[in-house]
């Protein structure tokens, strides 16, 4: 029993550190401003985040930046403590994930110099979603799938 319980913590344990990143293609929109796009992120480590956005005469790119993870805490806890204690128990173990919310700001450059101030936010199970700004502060829609 021993042996079968190392091994399967060995299991975990590995599985979690070949934690592979998330992919995302850019859905794309008749009349949005990019034609194509990709967001690739992992939630633990940021060195290999990257974001691309293509419009019909250039090619934005964002690497490095971090993905923000966010729980509101002290609502959750007004919410199930009394109600519900098990599940605040799993919410706030980490256990329950349907309550945290990511986002990524960063500045996405092209080769001739042009940035994009974009701002991306989705819930735990869902897709990101967001707007690019912009020197000139036109906001541009961008969505991933």
């Amino acid at each position: 029993m021993r042996t079968f319980f190392l091994s399967m913590l060995a299991v975990s344990w590995l599985a979690g550190c070949a934690n592979p990143a998330h992919v995302h293609q850019m859905v794309s929109k008749d009349g949005g401003a990019f034609a194509a796009g990709e967001l690739i992120h992992d939630h633990d480590r940021g060195k290999d985040n990257h974001l691309v956005l293509e419009m019909s005469n250039r090619r934005y790119e964002a690497h490095g930046f971090t993905v923000e993870r966010h729980t509101h805490l002290g609502e959750l806890h007004k919410r199930y403590y009394l109600s519900n204690p098990k599940r605040w128990e799993r919410i706030f173990s980490g256990l329950d994930t349907s309550h945290v919310t990511y986002c990524i700001e960063t500045a996405a450059r092209s080769a001739d110099g042009h940035e994009l101030s974009c701002s991306l936010i989705w819930k735990f199970g869902n897709t990101p979603a967001g707007f690019c700004t912009d020197q000139a502060g036109t906001a541009f829609p961008v969505g991933f799938e």
